[in-house]
């Protein structure tokens, strides 16, 4: 176990010399930041590594402003997009893969695995501009773009709106609620799309192959109804199966809020990073990079310690090698 511990840690460690030396790449596409390298690169480089472990992310010649506080400011947002989208996703996901797995006979079960792969193909950022011409033709109160209305001021506390406005101590706070609610919902629906399909798509394969083991067809022999089995089986040995896909939907979910963001006017690291690179500004580039990299990094770290704490197979593995 000690062994594949400091496998696992030497592996991140290279990944991450491998991202700070691609972000670095990019730093020193900018004039001025090649000049002050000079005359060794490596040295620039060691310099550069050495303001990244202490948190000095630069600033953006865009303005003077530090990456650092720029990227507490628009990382939560997107942030917010994402875990919003993969809860819904979630939530209709996993009962549709399980209706789709006890009805795969039927009709019903049929046009769930149909829509479920036909989903997976839906471009996102074509299908956002139109839903929120749909909406507004519709006058549906979630055609808005934004965060939340400029009217209202939010205290940035922690910058995921959801949570800042449980600090809002004005009397017209539900209606902020409300409004904050309203625009979080059409883009968390349209990110929502493909990890539903793909987690409905997961679940049912996962749950159909269940339902043909002997131990399950037993059970049903003896009388046991579709509840108990599926709280004993079906849950049990689906759950653990959809906990290592979670890395690659979050990943992707990032990289299609990324390109909703201008469309929806989200103000996410998304938009902040196609304004750095309209403007050429390296700086705040690089810095992207270092900090969409860490997130997915300590994303697949966490999910690596949720499976070795919550299937026991994963953890006989970690001793075997």
């Amino acid at each position: 176990m000690i062994f594949s511990l400091f496998r696992r840690i030497f592996l991140t460690l290279i990944i991450l010399i491998a991202l700070s030396v691609i972000s670095y790449a990019i730093f020193m596409r900018d004039p001025v930041n090649a000049i002050f390298a000079e005359p060794y690169i490596y040295s620039g480089y060691l310099n550069y590594t050495q303001n990244l472990l202490r948190g000095d992310l630069g600033i953006t010649y865009n303005g003077g402003n530090s990456l650092r506080s720029l990227i507490l400011t628009v990382l939560p947002p997107t942030l917010e997009l994402c875990f919003a989208a993969m809860l819904l996703a979630l939530l209709i996901g996993l009962p549709l893969g399980l209706l789709g797995a006890f009805q795969r006979q039927n009709a019903c079960g049929k046009i769930i695995s149909a829509v479920s792969s036909l989903g997976l193909s839906v471009p996102v950022f074509w299908i956002a501009p139109l839903l929120l011409y749909f909406a507004a033709v519709q006058g549906w109160e979630i055609s808005a773009v934004g965060q939340y209305n400029l009217l209202y001021e939010i205290e940035h506390v922690t910058g995921f709106a959801l949570i800042d406005i449980w600090f809002n101590h004005e009397p017209y706070r539900i209606k902020i609620i409300q409004n904050v609610l309203q625009h979080l919902a059409l883009p968390t629906m349209v990110l929502a799309i493909l990890p539903t399909m793909d987690i409905t798509r997961l679940v049912k394969q996962r749950a159909e192959w269940i339902l043909t083991q002997n131990y399950v067809k037993f059970s049903q022999t003896r009388g046991w109804n579709g509840l108990s089995i599926l709280r004993k089986y079906i849950l049990r040995h689906t759950l653990p199966v959809i906990i290592p896909q979670l890395p690659r939907l979050v990943t992707f979910v990032l990289a299609q809020a990324m390109l909703i963001e201008g469309t929806l006017g989200w103000p996410g690291i998304g938009r902040w990073l196609m304004d750095a690179v309209a403007h050429q500004d390296y700086n705040s580039i690089s810095a992207g990079v270092i900090v969409i990299g860490l997130f997915i990094i300590l994303i697949n770290m966490l999910t690596e310690i949720i499976m070795f704490v919550i299937d026991p197979f994963n953890k006989k593995g970690w001793y075997a090698r």
